[in-house]
Formats: C-alpha cells, sequence, structure tokens
C-alpha cells in the first residue's frame, strides 16, 4: 500500500508542479500580447497625430486654392484678402469695387457704395454672417446669387449689403 500512496503523491506532485509551469508559460504568453497591444495603442496614437496634422494641412491647403481661384477670377486688381480670418472691409463710396468680391460682375457705383466685402472662415455659416453684419440671409444670398447656403467655401469672398436704417415716420 505504501507503494500506491507513493505513486499518487508523485502524480500529484506531478500535476501540480506541470500545473504551475504552464500557468508561467500563459502568463508570459499574457505578458507578451500586453506588450503587444501596448505597441499597436501606441502606434494607433502616433497615425491619429499624423492624420490630424495632415487634415489641418489639407485646410490651410484649401483656403490658399480658394484664395488663388479668387486672383484668378480677378480682372487686373489686387489679390483677394487672406483667409485666414473673416474680413470685411468697405467698398469706397465713389471708387470701383473690391475685384475680390464674388457676385455681380460689374456692380454700379452706388451699389458698391453700400457693399462690405467678407472672406469666409472654415465652418462658417449664412446666419452666423447675417448676424455678425445685421443683414438678413436672403439679402446676402441675392448679392451674391448664391443657390444653395451650404455651399460656402472657406476662403470664398461674398459681398455683404450694408445693413439700411428703417426710415422715420413723417420724415
Amino acid at each position: 500500500m505504501d507503494s500506491k500512496r507513493i505513486s499518487l503523491a508523485i502524480v500529484i506532485i506531478l500535476g501540480v508542479n506541470c500545473g504551475a509551469r504552464a500557468q508561467e508559460r500563459n502568463a508570459e504568453s499574457g505578458k507578451g500580447e500586453t506588450l503587444a497591444l501596448k505597441a499597436q495603442i501606441v502606434e494607433l496614437e502616433q497615425l491619429k497625430a499624423e492624420i490630424k496634422t495632415q487634415s489641418e494641412r489639407i485646410d490651410r491647403l484649401t483656403q490658399e486654392v480658394a484664395k488663388l481661384s479668387e486672383a484668378v477670377k480677378q480682372k487686373g486688381g489686387t489679390p483677394a484678402p487672406k483667409a485666414a480670418e473673416p474680413v470685411a472691409t468697405p467698398t469706397p463710396a465713389g471708387g470701383a469695387a473690391n475685384p475680390a468680391t464674388a457676385g455681380v460682375e460689374n456692380p454700379s457705383p452706388a451699389d458698391t457704395a453700400n457693399v462690405k466685402t467678407h472672406v469666409v472662415a472654415k465652418g462658417e455659416t449664412l446666419s452666423q454672417i447675417s448676424k455678425q453684419y445685421g443683414v438678413p440671409v436672403e439679402e446676402i444670398q441675392q448679392l451674391n446669387k448664391i443657390e444653395d447656403a451650404k455651399k460656402l467655401q472657406a476662403g470664398q469672398t461674398i459681398k455683404i449689403p450694408s445693413s439700411t436704417p428703417q426710415p422715420t415716420p413723417g420724415g
């Protein structure tokens, strides 16, 4: 009977020992997988940063292309204003229209006296622009012949009609 007990004890010890070794191998394997996952996460974060950088570069180039397109449309005037921020420039009262404006090809001097220009910033809407200048969206659309307000582009120069004061009664 002693030999059976000894054999059983040996089997138990070997089984426990093998189980412990298997757990060690699994732990090492798990550590390797964890390290591989961490490396992949770091790589993904680097890719995200690169995508963001490229996206910003694309936005800058898009604005540059819009400015260049405006310059090409001009008939011999000064280059269009930079599109980095919204710019409103009044048109000289007695002079020619700003050649960077879009819309009417040859506005009359009377029209240009009451018109400002605005360079559309990225993400800007006609509603925001109309509130900024206190002019109805419809007037801006009509002056610039804009059929779809959703097709505004960053860097695009549009005309803004001057807000006209309301007539006073009896005067």
